[in-house]
């Protein structure tokens, strides 16, 4: 089998679309089902991994998020492990924006930030400002997640006919850590070795991130 990122789905009207199309697409759909001239400002931002863009979330922000609030988001659903610094700049390893400024402060359509989680075992995301809109969003919440990446299918480093779902810390660098379930068992480092499971974020097989 080979690496694929299945497609994804907009959670506004549950249609997947490939990671290509689907920036235009959820733009399009926005204007059509949550715009409202007598609503409020709200910003529509992609946020990616730096390093394998399979990765990645469609947001909706209220004019009140701030990047604290964005923070605690990205820990929540991809990154928190042990309680690791973070930070955001508007260029890579560039000076940091205070995390109680708001997002419509620093982004606007067309800007980007780069943020960083843990600066031992960095993972480095992109936030890319693709819209603003006036609209009536539902419920009362600063962020809503418009779009979620499906998992991407990695095959397993031993076999390749099947999906890894766990990954081996010592030798996952060296192309034989990635194992499936059948695999896994009879790897070559043994049960002493710590194993991570394959999860759906950026920080999948770093550090002691095990998932949600």
């Amino acid at each position: 089998m080979q690496y694929h990122a299945p497609k994804s789905t907009c959670n506004l009207c549950g249609k997947e679309y490939t990671q290509r199309g689907l920036t235009k697409h959820v733009k399009s759909c926005l204007t059509k089902r949550l715009y409202n001239q007598h609503g409020i400002p709200y910003l529509y931002i992609v946020v990616r991994s730096s390093f394998n863009h399979d990765y990645f979330f469609h947001l909706l922000l209220s004019p009140t998020t701030t990047l604290k609030d964005l923070d605690a988001f990205l820990r929540n659903y991809w990154l928190e492990c042990c309680g690791h610094v973070s930070a955001f700049a508007f260029e890579r390893w560039g000076e940091e924006i205070p995390m109680s400024r708001k997002v419509n402060k620093v982004l606007s359509p067309g800007k980007t930030l780069e943020y960083q989680y843990d600066f031992g075992s960095t993972t480095e995301l992109q936030i890319k400002c693709i819209a603003d809109i006036t609209a009536v969003a539902k419920g009362k919440k600063k962020i809503q997640v418009l779009s979620r990446n499906t998992q991407p299918i990695i095959p397993c480093d031993a076999c390749g006919k099947f999906p890894a779902t766990r990954i081996c810390t010592a030798c996952q660098w060296d192309g034989a850590g990635w194992l499936c379930e059948k695999c896994a068992p009879g790897h070559d480092c043994g049960e002493e070795m710590y194993f991570l499971p394959v999860v759906n974020s950026p920080r999948t097989g770093v550090c002691a991130y095990d998932g949600e």
